[in-house]
């Protein structure tokens, strides 16, 4: 029961640390991206965890990921020669690289944990959404110098609380 309403307080705080006051949606449409999100996001988790559980032995991550990256550097290139875009200028490349690699690890590392006795994957998915949350408002605080409203901070205060109720039940 807690973990599950662990779980219900990790969706209050992405709505809470995300909201912003001064932000209003005029075209409906726009409210069905968080919801798929929501659900892509969870394909996602599920597809990890069943590659994890099925498909891959403990050896065999490293050769999953780098086919899976090469696999998408691919697919971006060719979409940047359809679209007519260089994707080999310095910015891009330097882009790609700042982004890829902890995107890389993270992946890796989620594998790795969800491989781990003793861990259970109906914590390790919550965890890691709330924190991916906290951390990026906490980061658009720093580096961009963000105003938190007291709702979000509030939201980041519960996305803390529900990674210690999940974590600990």
């Amino acid at each position: 029961i807690l973990k599950v309403g662990g779980i219900f307080m990790a969706l209050l705080a992405v709505y809470l640390s995300t909201d912003k006051e001064d932000s209003k949606v005029t075209d409906k449409k726009l409210w069905l991206l968080p919801l798929i999100l929501f659900i892509g996001s969870g394909l996602i988790d599920t597809f990890l965890k069943y590659l994890e559980h099925f498909i891959l032995e403990q050896d065999e991550t490293n050769i999953f990921l780098t086919s899976l990256f090469l696999s998408a550097g691919i697919c971006g290139l060719v979409l940047a020669f359809i679209k007519k875009i260089n994707p080999f200028r310095k910015k891009e490349l330097i882009g790609g690289t700042i982004l890829g690699i902890p995107n890389y690890a993270s992946i890796y590392f989620l594998i790795k944990t969800l491989e781990t006795p003793g861990f259970e994957s109906s914590a390790i998915f919550p965890i890691n959404n709330m924190g991916v949350v906290a951390f990026s408002a906490l980061l658009g605080l720093v580096l961009f110098k963000e105003k938190l409203s007291p709702k979000n901070k509030l939201g980041i205060g519960l996305a803390i609380m529900a990674i210690v109720i999940i974590a600990v039940h």
